[in-house]
């Protein structure tokens, strides 16, 4: 078996990535593109930042006129009355009158007695009210624009997690694969053991013994080649899913990647925790944001003017005529003079909100320059790591290839010989899991140092 991992390692600031062809790259590359245009969380998460987008444009709607067509059409029966003894005040006057002039000119009335809920009354008019002074108005629409952005880091984080979890996905589905091939390996040199010991059996020079735990090496290595297959389906229906694709879809295999690593660990620099961490831009908004929400209830101070204009019909009986036509516009002022300290109390809770935010966004960037430092050892561990397997797998071919020889020979036990295969086979999974880790471990980086474009 020989090994290929002569190709060098590109580390940098950005990523400290290994380096690999532009053809090596395009399967995985495809994969990770699909990912981010299919996976139906992050989709769930693009809901979310279209709704904020939405919140924006009810923001910026208030400060247009807002027009609304009002009706009201009542009848009334019963209720508080108001008597007027108009009878009473004119009645004499008019009967003086009347007596002076000798004519009837001037009729008796009758008191009146007025209803003040009224019967058979509507009001029907079209209300337009635009705001002139209010800076909440412009207070809320900055949290609504803020909070875009706050969506944007959300969804930003989970692409960088889910670009993350699609490589460790494929990575694990090519071990899985490496596996297979090197159980069906070790499954070829069982079978040629078997082989081998049925003809000293024939002749004569070594017992049935040999044969049956020739069998039985044989039997056990088809038992780990089915687990082998059974682990690699089971990693290419989570990674289908994480493509939100069948979870049966055939998964290209770019075995070059496991091929071109290379164990060089002197470029391994430590790479600084990147000022432009999702996570951090999420709290810096949310920091704006309370920010905002503090000027806003400082504002309280500001008086708030809001102008109308109706227009419509009013009067007595369901009738649209000039007689019931009228127009009424004007100004509306407020201004909060005193409401007991309410607005001090809300500065006061939204100011500890942002100091909450401050101190959580120290304690983040800290943990997030732990996680490059620990990644960055991680990586390192695991190139030294996948540089002993290789001196190991090695060292395994060169054992078997004696014992091997000197099995046919008669010279070495089948015990021996199916030791040394044992160990080799071991070695190779070793070898092909230090890869996975190497992958896995850059995929990590990549993770926490941002390197990853979208």
């Amino acid at each position: 078996m020989k090994q290929s991992l002569s190709v060098p390692v590109a580390i940098g600031v950005a990523g400290m990535l290994f380096a690999c062809s532009a053809a090596a790259q395009t399967t995985l590359d495809a994969y990770v593109k699909k990912g981010l245009e299919s996976n139906l969380a992050l989709r769930q998460k693009t809901f979310d930042r279209q709704k904020a987008e939405l919140d924006l444009k009810r923001a910026k709607a208030l400060f247009y006129p807002q027009a609304s067509l009002n009706a009201q059409y009542t009848l009334a029966s019963g209720g508080r009355t108001q008597d007027i003894p108009i009878g009473d005040l004119l009645n004499n006057v008019y009967s003086t009158l009347n007596q002076l002039t000798g004519q009837s000119k001037f009729p008796q009335v009758s008191n009146q007695s007025i209803q003040f809920l009224p019967n058979d009354f509507h009001d029907t008019r079209v209300e337009v009210v635009m705001p002139v002074i209010n800076t909440d108005l412009y207070y809320n629409r900055a949290i609504k624009k803020e909070l875009i952005n706050t969506q944007q880091a959300e969804i930003d984080i989970y692409k960088r997690e889910l670009v993350k979890n699609i490589k460790e996905a494929y990575y694990q589905y090519l071990q899985a694969g490496k596996a297979v091939d090197i159980y069906n390996n070790a499954l070829m040199l069982a079978g040629e053991n078997l082989r081998v010991s049925e003809k000293l059996v024939q002749n004569g020079q070594a017992t049935k013994e040999s044969v049956m735990r020739a069998k039985a090496q044989v039997s056990q290595v088809k038992a780990s080649a089915i687990e082998a297959a059974n682990q690699q389906q089971n990693a290419a229906a989570y990674f289908n899913c994480l493509l939100n694709q069948t979870l049966e879809a055939p998964v290209l295999i770019d075995s070059s990647l496991l091929d071109k690593i290379s164990t060089t660990t002197s470029a391994v620099a430590e790479a600084p925790a990147p000022l432009g961490r999702e996570e951090l831009v999420k709290l810096q908004s949310a920091q704006k944001v309370v920010g905002t929400s503090i000027k806003m209830n400082r504002s309280y101070l500001i008086p708030k003017l809001n102008a109308f204009y109706n227009i419509g019909f009013q009067g007595f009986g369901f009738r649209f005529n000039g007689d019931q036509f009228y127009q009424l516009g004007g100004l509306q002022f407020k201004w909060d003079l005193f409401r007991a300290n309410d607005n001090k109390y809300k500065i006061q809770q939204s100011q500890l909100d942002l100091d909450a935010l401050n101190t959580q966004y120290k304690d983040v960037e800290q943990q997030l320059t732990l996680q490059v430092r620990t990644s960055t050892n991680n990586y390192r561990s695991a190139l030294q790591t996948l540089q002993a397997r290789v001196d190991e797998v090695q060292s395994a071919q060169e054992t078997y290839r004696f014992a091997e020889r000197r099995f046919r020979e008669g010279q070495a036990l089948q015990i021996e010989l199916i030791d040394a295969r044992t160990q080799l086979t071991n070695a190779r999974l070793n070898y092909s899991l230090a890869q996975l880790a190497v992958l896995t471990r850059a995929a990590e980086l990549e993770r926490v140092t941002a390197a990853y474009h979208f």
